[in-house]
C-alpha cells in the first residue's frame, strides 16, 4: 500500500474541503464491502467530509456495478460465487448514500456522523486517558484489530506536541476530525487521510493553533524509534 496518496492530486486545493484522499483502491474495496469495519469507518467518515471522494464513489460504484452486469451466465453455483464479490454493494448503499449526499457536519463538534454512531454521542462523552506528554487517547472496542495488535483509537494531541517518532508493522489510516499536524514536509487538517505503511517513518506533530483531534487506525503494533524508542515500544506493550 501506498504511503500516502492524494486521489486529488490534480485538481485544486481549497480550504472548502480535503486535500489527501482515500485511495481508489479503498473506495473499490468500500463499495464492494470488502473493506474492513474499522477501515470501512475511516472511510465512511471521510466521505461525509470530503464533497470529492463522494463524487469518486459514485464512479467506482458505477463501475462495480457494470462488471456485475456484465458476468457471463454460468452454473447457478458459479454464479453465486462470482456475484458474491459484488454482494456488499447492496449491504453499503445506506451508509454510502448518507456520506454521498453529506452536507456540512452541523454538530456542535463537528463528529462525522458514522463516528457519532459508533460512539453513541459526542466528543463531551468520550473518556480520554492519558496516554503520554500532551497526548490522550480513546480505544474502540473493534476486537478483530486488537486480536491482530492493531488500534482503532481517537487521538488528542496538545498544540505542538506530537507522537513520538515511529515506523509500522502494518498499515496505519488517520484521519483528522478537528485541528491538524504535521508530518515531515506534508501537513493534514480536518477531513484529510495520511495512509502509512512499513516503509514510513514519521513523526505527527499537532498544529499549534489548536488541539488535535484524529482517528486512528493500525493493523499492528507500532515500533517506535529513535532515543525513546525502546523506552515508548515496552510501555505500549504493556499498556495495550
Amino acid at each position: 500500500m501506498r504511503a500516502v496518496t492524494d486521489l486529488a492530486a490534480h485538481t485544486d486545493s481549497t480550504p472548502l474541503g480535503p486535500t489527501h484522499h482515500i485511495p481508489a483502491e479503498l473506495l473499490l474495496d468500500y463499495a464492494t464491502g470488502t473493506l474492513s469495519e474499522a477501515w470501512s469507518l475511516a472511510a465512511a467518515c471521510h466521505l461525509t467530509l470530503c464533497p470529492h471522494c463522494r463524487h469518486e464513489l459514485k464512479a467506482v460504484e458505477a463501475m462495480a456495478g457494470s462488471m456485475v452486469e456484465q458476468i457471463v451466465p454460468q452454473p447457478i453455483a458459479d454464479q453465486d460465487r462470482a456475484v458474491a464479490g459484488f454482494a456488499g454493494i447492496a449491504g453499503r448503499l445506506g451508509p454510502q448514500e448518507s456520506a454521498r449526499n453529506a452536507r456540512p457536519v452541523a454538530d456542535p463538534d463537528g463528529l462525522p456522523q458514522p463516528l457519532r454512531q459508533y460512539l453513541g454521542g459526542g466528543l463531551a462523552d468520550v473518556r480520554w486517558r492519558w496516554s503520554g506528554a500532551g497526548l490522550q487517547s480513546f480505544a474502540l472496542p473493534m476486537t478483530r484489530q486488537r486480536k491482530a495488535g492493531g488500534m482503532v483509537s481517537l487521538l488528542k494531541v496538545a498544540p505542538g506536541a506530537g507522537l513520538p517518532r515511529h515506523t509500522h508493522t502494518g498499515d496505519e489510516i488517520t484521519l483528522v476530525l478537528s485541528g491538524g499536524y504535521t508530518a515531515g514536509d506534508a501537513a493534514f487538517r480536518r477531513g484529510d487521510v495520511e495512509i502509512a505503511d512499513p516503509a514510513v517513518e514519521h513523526r505527527p506533530l499537532a498544529m499549534l493553533d489548536q488541539p488535535c483531534i484524529c482517528l486512528a487506525i493500525t493493523d499492528a503494533p507500532l515500533r517506535f524509534s529513535g532515543a525513546l524508542g525502546w523506552f515508548f515500544n515496552q510501555w505500549a506493550r504493556f499498556s495495550a
